[in-house]
């Protein structure tokens, strides 16, 4: 790269720099008059009976839309595994190919219904013929690992190994193994791990991501580059595993890859998840477009850490700072505190709503990063017990409840409209939209609900907001 380009480029980039910093400076000031005009982060937290009536809509909305809604429209009778191309009613759309992240967060879904408690719904079953279509179908004899695509029958389209779909394959294998009692599936997941481990693994440094069919690289920064994403989905996937097979070393590589998120995705000063870095973590450089922060990663990685802590059996108070600076950050300028509900992304610093160079999209509330809001007010509510997380957690449910959630066609519309609601898209399956985020944040809330309920005394009198 000779100097004028170089210069160019350094020019283009402080630029960009200083209207994001105009941006942010401009904004919040913006934000507090905006936010005082509709009480945000006012509010009294909700009542004992509030959360009990959350807890029966999460449950009933679990146990009678999401999960019939996919257990009668998904499973492929012929094949085995799954469709998930669906309207908004659950009419096969016409796609059949077989994606394996898909395939992996249905069975999930499946195995993580009958743990939760619904058993007796044939949904441990529908689980198996997931996993049995995934090993028969999905699985590389020749060089390890799950392929990314294959056709109905199960025929390889694409063979590409990334890590983020032997991620959700570990997460998938472990949570089955859980709820069967099925020792093969647990050796599989572990099986899958070693030969991310052995093919994938970059020591201290986590994990490359997108590789060839046997596990070369892909060409350019395809090969090099590491994101939250996917190193936050092993996370996920790696803290089930733990759950399954108390294996000392699962356990390591746990803590080893909550550190890395940490440590090296969260923005030190101004608390929000980084997304994309070089091999070394580096962020990569943004010289040619503007910075953008997907609230939904910083507030689902929050909870996830939390988790990952407590299958450990470790103290969470080391993780106070970072886990809810994210959720403060997604609270302060990602969202709708007159309504409910989470932008879709914004800038580092500043309220989404001003940030008109971004593009309309960033305030489209879609659906995963609404569950993941979900999960995650109501964590840091029952941690800290502070009124404001309370105050979030009730605005994001009436706003689930009354906007993203098909209580006619079922399951939740992908995409809402800001201020009103209105359903942007009615498809409710596609190559990245299937059960997984809905039904998890209504078992996680119903989860959590359930434990408050034996420490009534603690959510009936929330500490003042000022303690931290």
């Amino acid at each position: 790269m000779n100097v004028a380009t170089r210069l160019a480029r350094a020019g283009l980039e402080l630029s960009l720099r200083c209207a994001e910093a105009g941006h942010g400076i401009a904004s919040s000031w913006w934000g507090r008059g905006l936010g005082s005009r509709h009480g945000a982060g006012a509010g009294s937290p909700p009542s004992l009976s509030r959360l009990a009536a959350i807890l029966q809509q999460a449950e009933e909305g679990l146990a009678e839309n999401v999960l019939p809604f996919w257990a009668r429209h998904a499973p492929d009778r012929e094949h085995g595994g799954f469709i998930t191309h669906l309207d908004h009613v659950g009419r096969r759309l016409g796609p059949t190919d077989k994606y394996l992240v898909m395939q992996a967060r249905l069975i999930w879904t499946m195995a993580a219904a009958h743990r939760h408690g619904l058993t007796g719904q044939g949904y441990l079953d529908l689980g198996g013929q997931g996993v049995q279509f995934l090993i028969e179908r999905m699985w590389d004899a020749e060089h390890g690992g799950f392929v990314w695509t294959v056709r109905r029958d199960g025929d390889p389209l694409d063979r590409r190994k990334l890590l983020y779909g032997q991620a959700f394959a570990i997460y998938a294998l472990a949570e089955y193994a859980i709820a069967a009692g099925d020792p093969s599936a647990l050796t599989w997941a572990g099986t899958t791990l070693e030969i991310l481990r052995r093919r994938a693994g970059d020591g201290h440094l986590g994990f490359r991501e997108q590789f060839a069919r046997d596990w070369t690289p892909l060409p350019g920064a395809a090969g090099t580059r590491k994101t939250l994403n996917a190193h936050l989905h092993l996370l996920e996937a790696m803290t089930t595993l733990v759950e399954a097979s108390r294996n000392p070393a699962h356990a390591a590589e746990v803590r080893q890859l909550l550190d890395i998120i940490l440590t090296r995705a969260i923005h030190p000063r101004q608390r929000c998840a980084r997304e994309y870095f070089d091999w070394a973590w580096r962020p990569e450089p943004h010289w040619r477009r503007r910075t953008s922060i997907s609230y939904g990663h910083g507030v689902e990685a929050a909870w996830l850490a939390l988790r990952a802590v407590d299958v450990l059996g470790e103290d969470r108070e080391p993780l106070r700072q970072p886990v809810l600076g994210l959720i403060d950050h997604a609270l302060a300028y990602g969202f709708d505190h007159a309504r409910g509900g989470l932008a879709r992304y914004g800038p580092p610093v500043g309220d989404a709503r001003a940030a008109v160079y971004l593009g309309r999209d960033r305030l489209t509330k879609h659906w995963w990063e609404q569950a993941e809001m979900l999960v995650a007010t109501i964590e840091a509510y029952r941690w800290t017990g502070q009124s404001r997380y309370g105050v979030a957690f009730d605005k994001q449910f009436d706003w689930v409840w009354r906007r993203q959630i098909d209580h006619q066609g079922g399951d939740w519309f992908g995409a809402t409209a800001w201020r009103d609601g209105r359903p942007l898209c009615l498809d409710k399956g596609d190559n990245w939209k299937d059960s997984y985020h809905g039904a998890r944040a209504l078992m996680e809330v119903s989860r959590q609900l359930r434990v408050a309920a034996s420490a009534a005394h603690q959510l009936a009198n929330p500490v003042d907001d000022s303690v931290h």
